[in-house]
């Protein structure tokens, strides 16, 4: 495994070590409902008379953002199946529910109209589900895990921590390493530097969403991808929520759509929930298997706003966040081993997301919910070996979400590129045979290889984005800019710390790009991030990267055609805040 931090392994420094039954990884939805199941299983057993009391057992949560909640961020229509099972009385105990759906609309959109379906599919019938802010859904189950007192049990909930590599003992996982915090852009301590801690645990739950830069050490180490059909595969979503006027949008408004602006051959689409206080989300998803060099879902987004059925609807309102991310979009071909010695993987991290449903909270929550399952038998018996850990996965398969991840493991495949006439044809014999088509399994390259070059792809060699015209003017009041919208995310990072985004080939790899594919990650990343400099004669000599607009969402280390990128944690606490997202 290469070492892309600049201080996993500082000369002279002593980590304190900690010990930990369990670690959590991350505090999104997927660990949380982990966490929140294991307590309940634990005071369960604790209470049958006469067995053996789970005593004494300290169980660990570390998230990278300031508080939990921070970096949370998804569309998103909830199907409360996992809330509900975990914590039946969910609503009397205060979620933080948006508004229930009551009225749906899926569009297919042209660009001064569009096809609206007289009925929702059945994928995207949403009628009654919660609409939710992740960051604030987040939040809430946090706190109701810290409400909790578990006798025997002693809980340590850790933000603003940043899980920067895995440790290892003879071959198992044994935990994770923090990131230091307190160091200078060239790696040497400031006067407030403070060490990483050594995290030990007998089992480590690794929940960090897509494309985690741990999770990548796991499969780099114990090539955990060898056995599934397809790479992990990724889109990019971009989203702001809006405070509209009065009457713009009833209460329980939904709207999905495809096509335009997305062109021929590609594959994404776009949402529209009502929130609640007037508040609307409104975002666009791009698939990042896409072969166009210049796909951006933060300009999708801003063309989105200027459709006819769209641009009502913000009329006289004024945008109040906006946050990126990118998202698992795979599903069950893409799946990576779930459980390793002294370790498991949950959520988006292994790609549970429903690509047809357009949902992955649900998925990730009882893939959390299977986990500490296992955990609890593995405590009991003592084993944390990989063949103990592994019934989590036979369980999480065995469940009502394995049955759903399977059912649609063809889906992205079939609409990889755009809802074409085969497409459509496959689509209708999916959903008649449970997710079997013609040439099933069918296989994709990663998102990296797929990018064509601007030659390939617009038929013209060294094409830079600034010779098309997009069609768009930025106003500042419809159409938002790349840097007003990063504002927005209330993203902050220390500046004085090293940069977290490592171009591990070289600058001379990204003029290269700069020649042939007309630097992508210029246009892909959603926060302004990248900048090509040109020298004075007019060629690139070199690479910018603005390591403080950076909004964690990954795309640059997913899509870049080169493999030049490299995200890894910053220090513990820098990022986007998000609080309505």
């Amino acid at each position: 495994m290469r070492d892309f931090s600049t201080q996993s392994s500082r000369p002279g420094v002593e980590r304190e070590e900690l010990e930990f039954d369990v670690l959590f990884v991350g505090a999104g939805p997927s660990n949380l409902a982990g966490l929140w199941r294991l307590l309940d299983l634990i005071e369960a057993h604790n209470a049958i008379p006469g067995a053996h009391k789970m005593e004494g057992l300290t169980i660990g949560l570390i998230e990278k953002g300031d508080e939990i909640g921070d970096h949370a961020f998804s569309g998103a229509v909830l199907d409360p199946a996992a809330l509900a099972e975990l914590c039946p009385d969910y609503l009397e105990r205060g979620f933080p529910c948006e508004g229930t759906v009551k009225e749906e609309e899926v569009w297919l959109f042209t660009q001064r109209s569009g096809f609206r379906a007289p009925v929702p599919p059945p994928f995207l019938r949403n009628h009654g589900n919660p609409i939710v802010s992740l960051s604030r859904m987040v939040r809430w189950m946090a706190g109701e895990i810290e409400k909790r007192e578990v006798p025997g049990v002693d809980v340590m909930l850790l933000p603003g921590f940043a899980g920067i590599k895995v440790l290892w003992e003879d071959g198992r996982v044994a935990g994770v390493q923090t990131a230091d915090k307190g160091v200078n852009a060239d790696g040497s301590p400031r006067s407030n530097f403070e060490p990483g801690n050594c995290l030990k645990a007998k089992v480590t739950v690794f929940g960090e969403g897509p494309r985690g830069h741990l999770a990548r050490e796991l499969d780099e180490v114990l090539q955990l991808q060898a056995g599934a059909v397809n790479p992990q595969l990724f889109e990019t979503g971009a989203k702001e929520i809006w405070e509209i006027q009065d009457g713009r949008v009833p209460e329980g408004f939904v709207l999905h759509s495809t096509g335009w602006p997305q062109a021929d051959g590609e594959s994404g689409g776009s949402f529209v929930y009502r929130m609640g206080g007037n508040r609307l989300a409104v975002g666009y998803v791009v698939s990042l298997d896409t072969r166009d060099p210049f796909a951006d879902a933060h300009l999708a987004l801003q063309k989105f706003k200027t459709h006819p059925r769209i641009k009502p609807m913000l009329e006289g309102g004024r945008m109040v966040q906006y946050g990126a991310k990118a998202l698992a979009i795979g599903g069950w071909h893409s799946m990576p081993r779930l459980a390793f010695a002294g370790g498991m993987l949950v959520g988006d991290a292994a790609q549970m997301v429903n690509a047809a449903r357009l949902k992955g909270i649900h998925l990730g929550m009882k893939s959390g919910m299977c986990a500490a399952e296992t955990i609890v038998k593995a405590l009991l018996e003592g084993d944390f070996q990989e063949a103990s850990l592994l019934r989590y996965a036979r369980d999480f398969m065995a469940s009502w979400a394995g049955t759903e991840l399977y059912r649609t493991r063809n889906f992205h495949q079939i609409l990889a590129h755009g809802l074409t006439p085969g497409a459509a044809l496959k689509l209708g014999i999916s959903l008649v045979t449970g997710g079997w088509v013609p040439g099933a399994p069918l296989r994709g390259a990663s998102d990296a290889q797929e990018t064509a070059s601007t030659e390939a792809f617009y038929g013209k060699a060294s094409l830079k984005r600034d010779a098309l015209d997009w069609g768009i003017r930025f106003d500042g009041q419809l159409c938002i800019s790349k840097l007003d919208d990063v504002y927005a995310s209330g993203t902050l990072h220390d500046e004085h710390q090293p940069g977290h985004l490592k171009i591990v080939k070289g600058d001379d790899v990204c003029v290269t790009c700069w020649d042939t594919k007309g630097s992508p990650c210029t246009v892909f990343c959603p926060a302004q991030v990248y900048e090509m400099h040109p020298d004075q004669d007019g060629r690139v000599a070199r690479v910018a990267i603005a390591y403080s607009n950076c909004v964690h969402c990954k795309t640059c280390d997913i899509k870049c055609p080169e493999g030049n990128v490299i995200w890894t944690p910053p220090e513990g606490g820098g990022g986007p805040k998000y609080t309505l997202c």
